[in-house]
């Protein structure tokens, strides 16, 4: 609040936009640092167009690589004839040796309201740390809300003008959003909020939480979110719109991930608390509160989160599933309806090493691979139906898969034994190591 007085005190007292600008620029002292490309961004509404000057400082290369959006016009460089160029199908901006640049630019505005303009601003891209300060003069609206993606430090209105002014992170766009119907203004710390009612405690609480700079509750039917700007409609459930926003945070989170969509029906109904969407995602969340305990399901989830920043898979999921189970699992990449578990240890019936047959995880249970155990052990096995029959020495066995009372079990085409059965049944005697589990026997 103490810098939108700051800011608003100066216009009043008559202060011009640009002269304010770099008052308020002196005063950042950190935007100013060598390290940081700057940019500082004067903009005016004119209601047909947004005309831009877009200064850069503290460049650090002679040439950047730049998007420039379909919706920029007119592209144009301050005290230098051409600084933007084409070159092997990219848009190269050249920097003199002053490290500073500044371009013009228009960007053409649709007639209708509300006013959503998401891309209007010319990106640098580069792993040079950037900071944005920008501000709009409207020059139509002495009256009317803006709000932008960015942290508000300065507004004021004017019989002629209304000015406002945003410093930002990074070098994104800022969508800009607005309309003339009048909303609820508040200020709460850095959150600035917009609304057509007041907010109740837990949602006020849950975009503070979240780290949300901008909310815009519209009594219009446009819905646009990033991490620090929400634009939604009066009409929306708070459930709904506390999923979408959430999705929103993890795929930022993890950008460029492939997953499919139930997975983040998966991962948002268990950061919300709410009922997931699709069926997997259904069945996945009921398979990980029934498999793992809840220290284990936590350290799932931690293991995912120390991975922030990193692109999904579904083989990582996997990984991270396995580590905090104990065991080995393919069930998110076979998008399995039962969540099982293999041993890591390696099976070595009679000193013969198994390394294609492994230990089930299933319920609590070790489930070892029926048929190559006995082979191994030198049994005959054959299979009739719903049926096996095991032989050696003039003495046989029948059991009946998955039966009435189950001996045999029958898991993804495999036979396993549960292993309390085995000594029950054949003279075996089952052991473990640290990295081995042993099966001895006649």
């Amino acid at each position: 609040m103490w810098r939108i007085a700051f800011i608003s005190t100066l216009l009043f007292l008559g202060v011009s936009a640009g002269a304010l600008y770099y008052q308020w620029d002196e005063y950042h002292t950190e935007a100013t640092k060598q390290s940081v490309l700057q940019h500082d961004i004067e903009a005016k509404f004119t209601g047909n167009t947004i005309e831009v000057v877009h200064h850069i400082r503290g460049a650090v290369t002679n040439t950047y690589e730049v998007t420039v959006p379909k919706e920029v016009k007119d592209v144009s460089c301050v005290k230098q004839k051409q600084c933007v160029k084409q070159k092997n199908g990219k848009t190269i901006v050249h920097v003199p040796n002053t490290h500073t640049i500044s371009l013009t630019y228009r960007v053409t505005v649709a007639q209708k309201e509300p006013l959503f303009i998401k891309e209007w601003l010319i990106r640098f891209h580069t792993t040079q740390p950037q900071q944005m300060n920008v501000s709009l003069t409207d020059v139509v609206h002495p009256k009317g809300i803006w709000a932008a993606d960015g942290k508000l430090v300065g507004y004021v209105y004017k019989p002629s003008f209304s000015f406002f002014m945003w410093e930002k992170k990074g070098g994104q766009t800022v969508p800009l959003y607005f309309q003339t119907k009048p909303l609820r203004t508040s200020f709460d710390e850095d959150f600035s909020i917009y609304t057509t009612k007041p907010l109740n405690d837990a949602e006020r609480l849950f975009w503070r939480q979240n780290g949300v700079q901008t909310l815009v509750v519209t009594p219009f039917r446009l819905q646009y979110m990033t991490p620090t700007f929400v634009i939604i409609p009066d009409t929306s459930s708070f459930s709904d719109v506390q999923r979408a926003y959430v999705r929103v945070q993890l795929e930022q989170r993890f950008p460029n991930s492939v997953v499919p969509d139930w997975i983040w029906d998966f991962f948002v109904s268990y950061m919300t608390k709410t009922e997931p969407v699709t069926t997997k995602a259904k069945r996945a969340l009921q398979q990980l509160k029934q498999t793992l305990t809840k220290e284990e399901q936590q350290t799932f989830w931690t293991l995912v989160q120390t991975n922030d920043g990193q692109s999904l898979t579904m083989k990582k999921l996997d990984e991270w599933l396995g580590k905090a189970y104990g065991g080995n699992t393919t069930f998110f990449q076979c998008e399995q309806s039962y969540m099982t578990f293999t041993e890591r240890k390696m099976l070595v019936v009679n000193d013969v090493k198994l390394p294609t047959a492994h230990v089930l995880l299933k319920d609590g249970q070790q489930l070892f691979p029926f048929v190559p155990i006995m082979r191994t052990l030198g049994y005959t096995v054959q299979r009739s139906g719903e049926a096996v029959f095991i032989e050696k020495d003039g003495a046989r066995w029948r059991f009946f898969i998955n039966g009435t009372k189950t001996v045999v079990q029958q898991w993804d085409g495999t036979l396993y034994m549960e292993r309390t059965e085995f000594p029950k049944w054949f003279s075996v005697y089952i052991s473990e190591t640290s990295e081995e589990i042993h099966v001895v026997g006649q």
